[in-house]
């Protein structure tokens, strides 16, 4: 695979600059957050899970993940942190879902973009 770059070093310095102060205006934490989320196996099975199940108890999502109930706790603890799940519990039970409906949009495509070759 070949890199292409430019064959003469010509900065345009009106759209360098419109972009610099874009990106001072912005706040990229909630993008960042967003990839340590995607950047474990783990939790995209989990929101696979979710994704597919709508709401899932934890015993049944480390059952999915063929993880103890504690580490796949510490996965959903860390996502419910992000904002991405919401828990509620019913009884002995903990019931994790996806947080809301932009979430959701998030994951559906996150996997449809997994699903192009």
């Amino acid at each position: 695979m070949t890199i292409e770059v430019c064959k003469a070093n010509i900065v345009h310095k009106e759209k360098v600059e419109n972009v610099k102060n874009r990106l001072d205006e912005n706040d990229f934490s909630r993008l960042l957050a967003l990839g340590r989320c995607f950047g474990d196996i783990s939790r995209i099975k989990i929101f696979y899970a979710l994704e597919t199940y709508k709401e899932m108890c934890v015993c049944d999502l480390a059952a999915v993940l063929d993880a103890s109930i504690a580490t796949t706790s510490h996965h959903l603890r860390f996502l419910k942190k992000q904002g991405m799940t919401k828990a509620r519990q019913d009884g002995k039970m903990v019931y994790y879902s996806i947080a809301n409906e932009e979430v959701h949009s998030t994951i559906r495509a996150f996997f449809k973009m997994s699903e192009t070759k």
